[in-house]
């Protein structure tokens, strides 16, 4: 009998599933686009490091004695709430599709989450995401060279970013339990309730130097830099900037100190997440409630096949708990953003357009990823029932024609909700501001179910509706899907940007208002190709969805 794997070739083997995966069994030149890609997408991480390590040698920071551990420790900070909640913005929740793939390996849980954790610090996001930090603690450490004993540091950067994994695990780990229960709306609904009280309760960010007579960086108390640099050093993420203002003090027993607390952290947390994951993979195989007597069943009356097929592609978007997490992300943005005063710091540098930017930054994102999500995998996410579909005598126009008014709905059913709550939340938003939202979602969603029709018939994979496992998207229709993206946001940036300069966004309303009727014609344009395309690649896309 062959022995298990080694750590070092369990990684190598999750890798090769995670490229087999993401190439789709693509060509020689696919997989070479593929690996190209990736190289791209870590570019940027080489800029923001260059940028963050010449900030610090920047005189108005080298200078001070405040502002170099105060940027350290808000960075560390920082870039420990985008490890943690950047799977959840994305609705990445299952992207642990390699775990269940190995689970009939003789290997111990604990070794599969401890690869898959290790192996999440290596994605481009990871790396673009540390950049930052690892170049303000570089410009940091050369601020005060020579550091004694310099391999404590790095002792305490790898500690840190080993936090950070295991902390992003505890979070979509416990998303996960919440998302697998048959009560998940209601227990997300209830989370919303509880957090927009307390949020409610803590005051907001004083903001007011920023208006105050010397307004600026420079009217800001020192004092206040200070305290916010204790106050962030002294939580589990600050033990990385603490230990290294500490090295450069020359108090290494206190950075060891640091680095011992961040070890005990990393164990906590990672017990934390192996026991969330462990109590997910053992519990209901079914997120689905069972039908009782009496509830409205729309199958049981006739009508017309699309709209037959509208109620049932309605339901499935209704049951599927990857959707109501993407609907609640936008207004637990909304309320970060109050509770830090983020809409006070845009209006000093927007002015009166800033409600606009606001509010078309949260609508447009919540209907992006409302859209997109399914959109883009439309076939994928829907498993089985496509599958009946495409080996049905249903017109597969019809069947992607309901599949694209579900999703259009559904992001504007997110979009409204999103308009009133900001109207009552902030107590801003005009009637200017709410008309160019609604016009740049109108651009929006037809550009985006245009591209997202042509990805799916291109690039199916299959989504596993029980969260254990999912076949990601490939880097080619990732890279395609964000460019779409872009091109749908861009009309409305660009209104922004000129009423700005002209003193009046009334003018560009009916820019905007040709970009959406554009958008209209391009959704009419590609729908009939893609259908066209989808009845030619139907075996293909069948074998896709339903492969394991």
């Amino acid at each position: 009998m062959r022995p298990p794997p080694s750590l070092p070739r369990h990684l190598l083997l999750l890798w090769g599933l995670r490229i087999r995966v993401a190439f789709n069994r693509g060509s020689r030149l696919s997989r070479a686009l593929g690996v190209a890609g990736w190289i791209l997408a870590c570019v940027p991480a080489l800029g923001l490091f260059r940028a963050s390590e010449r900030a610090m040698h920047w005189a108005p920071i080298a200078n001070s004695a405040d502002w170099p551990p105060f940027i350290l420790n808000l960075l560390c900070f920082v870039t420990c709430a985008l490890f943690c909640t950047w799977p959840l913005l994305s609705a990445g929740v299952d992207d642990h599709s390699e775990l269940s793939r190995f689970a009939a390996f003789p290997l111990a849980p604990w070794r599969l989450l401890l690869a898959s954790t290790l192996a999440s610090l290596f994605e481009p996001r990871a790396l673009v995401f540390s950049a930052p930090l690892l170049g303000a603690a570089a410009g940091y450490a050369e601020l005060h060279a020579p550091l004694p004993w310099q391999p404590l540091a790095a002792l305490l950067a790898v500690a840190y970013f080993l936090l950070n994994a295991c902390l992003g695990r505890v979070g979509v780990h416990l998303v996960l339990q919440v998302l697998k229960g048959p009560r998940s709306a209601e227990l997300m609904g209830g989370f919303f309730v509880v957090f927009l009280g307390l949020c409610s309760l803590i005051p907001p960010v004083d903001t007011s130097w920023l208006t105050a007579a010397g307004a600026g960086v420079g009217a800001l108390d020192a004092n206040v830099l200070r305290n916010a640099a204790l106050a962030l050093a002294t939580v589990p993420p600050g033990f990385f900037g603490a230990g290294l203002e500490l090295l450069a003090q020359g108090n290494v027993r206190a950075a060891l100190a640091c680095l011992g607390g961040q070890t005990v952290c990393i164990l906590g947390a990672f017990g934390a997440a192996y026991y969330l994951l462990v109590r997910f993979h053992r519990g209901p195989a079914s997120t689905a409630s069972p039908v009782r007597e009496g509830r409205w069943r729309p199958f049981a009356r006739e009508g017309s096949s699309l709209s037959l097929l509208v109620v049932r592609e309605g339901m499935d978007l209704w049951k599927n708990p990857r959707a109501r997490l993407l609907a609640s992300v936008p207004f637990v943005l909304a309320i970060l953003i109050k509770l830090l005063s983020g809409r006070a710091l845009l209006v000093y540098v927007a002015g009166p357009l800033a409600d606009a930017w606001l509010l078309g930054s949260l609508t447009l994102y919540g209907a992006l990823v409302m859209a997109s999500t399914f959109s883009q995998n439309a076939f994928a996410y829907d498993g089985q029932g496509m599958a009946v579909f495409l080996t049905a005598p249903v017109p597969l126009g019809e069947v992607l024609r309901a599949k694209n008014i579900v999703h259009a709905l559904g992001a504007l059913a997110l979009v409204l909700p999103m308009v009133l709550f900001y109207r009552v939340y902030f107590h801003a938003g005009s009637a200017r501001d709410i008309t160019l939202t609604l016009l740049a979602v109108a651009v929006l969603v037809p550009t985006v179910l245009s591209a997202g029709n042509l990805l799916s018939v291109y690039f199916p994979v299959k989504f596993h509706a029980d969260l254990k496992r999912r076949d990601r998207l490939p880097f080619a229709a990732s890279m395609l899907g964000v460019a779409a993206a872009s091109v749908g946001v861009l009309p409305f940036t660009l209104t922004l940007r000129v009423a700005r300069h002209a003193g009046d966004a009334a003018p560009t309303l009916l820019g905007l208002l040709f970009a959406a009727l554009l958008a209209g014609v391009l959704y009419r344009v590609t729908f009939p190709v893609a259908v066209r395309l989808l009845i030619q690649r139907r075996e293909r896309i069948y074998a896709a969805i339903t492969r394991d």
